[in-house]
């Protein structure tokens, strides 16, 4: 078998868990990045190889691959090539925007934070005299590794929030990389809790998952106070909400972020990543997560 396998950023380390994986496997993986693609006429070409003589595609990061994202849609539709997230194939690289997955949960009456979505800074300001704090401020469109969420204890935070995007733009300039826009924000209600659940599913199907410690109370919520801990059993109703976001999300391989409320004892989804990085999942869950997924892609691609 043949696998097309699309990304966009070389993570060297995930790139070698897949490589080595589909060796034992018998796979063919063939690693290509989207803008080495070029599209002459109707059919797309990755060197001499034409996308469409692979078994299957396995997108495994789009980002702001928009354009290519579209055309591999397009073409996979045209060729019926089955592919690997299916949400790929309807809302495409929109889906990772927080403010389309925010709607798409509440729409299907899966537990999520009170939220609100506004464009502008300065909405943000207004919005947030109405909301009790701390509260929490996603940028809708995320950000690498809890980058983009924001601990919010006062209105004074926001200016705060402000130097620090300023700052990233500044840095993205110089260094020539992509330069995030000050508009996109989302607002969530924070919600007392002692850790979240990373659970990781593949075909919409709980694999495995550990617990991290609750995150330190700064202004960047990426860090937790302590090392994740291992889960040997997780709680049936964890894998009942997580496995619930990632099918009606479509997203066939998901890393899902769940806290429970420490008041009322009621589990909230607070991010549904595609194309999760598995390095600690492995470390913590003995869970061979390479494997699993290209297992999955074998299967799907052979019917």
């Amino acid at each position: 078998m043949k696998i097309a396998y699309l990304h966009r950023i070389t993570f060297d380390e995930s790139e070698a868990r897949f490589l080595a994986e589909a060796e034992k496997m018998g796979i063919e993986l063939v690693p290509i990045k989207y803008r080495k693609l070029k599209l002459i006429g109707d059919r797309i070409w990755y060197g001499e190889k034409d996308l469409k003589d692979f078994d299957g595609w396995y997108l495994r990061s789009v980002g702001s691959e928009l354009e290519w994202s579209k055309l591999l849609q397009l073409y996979a539709r045209k060729h019926n090539i089955p592919m690997v997230d299916e949400y790929l194939k309807t809302e495409g690289p929109l889906r990772r925007y927080k403010s389309i997955m925010t709607w798409q949960l509440l729409e299907a009456g899966v537990n999520y934070p009170k939220s609100a979505y506004v464009e502008s800074l300065l909405d943000l300001k207004k919005e947030l005299q109405n909301w009790q704090f701390p509260a929490i401020v996603k940028l809708s469109q995320g950000g690498r590794h809890g980058m983009g969420t924001f601990w919010i204890r006062e209105m004074e935070d926001i200016e705060k929030l402000i130097h620090v995007l300023e700052g990233r733009r500044e840095k993205a300039k110089l260094e020539g990389g992509r330069v995030v826009p000050m508009r996109g924000f989302l607002i969530q209600e924070y919600i007392r809790n002692d850790g979240d659940y990373r659970v990781m599913t593949v075909g919409y199907k709980c694999i495995g998952g550990f617990k991290r410690m609750v995150k330190e109370e700064k202004l960047i919520l990426n860090k937790s106070q302590g090392n994740s801990v291992a889960v040997k059993d997780l709680p049936a109703d964890v894998i009942e909400i997580a496995e619930r976001a990632a099918k009606c999300l479509e997203v066939e391989v998901a890393g899902t972020d769940i806290i429970r409320d420490l008041v009322t004892g009621k589990l909230y989804i607070v991010e549904v990543n595609e194309a999760p990085q598995f390095k600690v999942f492995e470390k913590r869950t003995k869970i061979n997560a390479a494997q699993a997924i290209l297992s999955y892609c074998k299967e799907k691609f052979s019917k």
